[in-house]
């Protein structure tokens, strides 16, 4: 089955980041299959502010390039230099790659708010998209589901 991105907007922002708690919440529970969610508001003056649950952090990303490339170091025989390496790379890495939503698409839906408002976007397994869509309307939002490649072309094309 392939993913998708479901876009749920709601009249503010603790509705919006409470869909995002419970969706997290179900697939740590194995009942859904969530790769990754974010919420994405537009403040009342203008101001856009995002915050996401699933990316990895670069102090976290670092950590492991560290440990990976310490154990290489220790067999390569220069453990600090390649765990140093390692660190540098993994905390780069991070920075420059966005595993789930792209930040390019939590701008085109930032873009597309109007002031006041939040967003849950939500990417999902094609099969869950229906019920996460169902609990956001029963909160109140108003939902669209898009393919991978829709919301690539969409945040592409700002």
């Amino acid at each position: 089955m392939a993913d998708v991105l479901v876009v749920a907007v709601f009249d503010d922002e603790k509705t919006a980041w409470d869909g995002v708690v419970t969706a997290s919440t179900i697939a740590a529970q194995g009942k859904l299959g969530l790769h990754d969610a974010c919420l994405v508001v537009r403040a009342p003056d203008g101001a856009v502010h995002k915050r996401e649950t699933h990316d990895i952090s670069t102090t976290k990303a670092g950590w492991y390039g560290g440990a990976w490339g310490l154990l290489g170091g220790a067999i390569l025989g220069f453990p600090i230099a390649v765990a140093a390496a390692g660190a540098g790379l993994g905390a780069f890495m991070a920075r420059r790659r966005d595993l789930g939503i792209t930040d390019e698409f939590e701008r085109a839906v930032a873009d597309r708010l109007t002031p006041g408002r939040a967003a849950a976007v939500v990417l999902v397994a094609d099969e869950h998209a229906a019920q996460i869509e169902g609990a956001a309307r029963s909160r109140g939002a108003w939902t669209r589901t898009v393919t991978l490649a829709d919301a690539q072309a969409l945040a592409t094309s700002q």
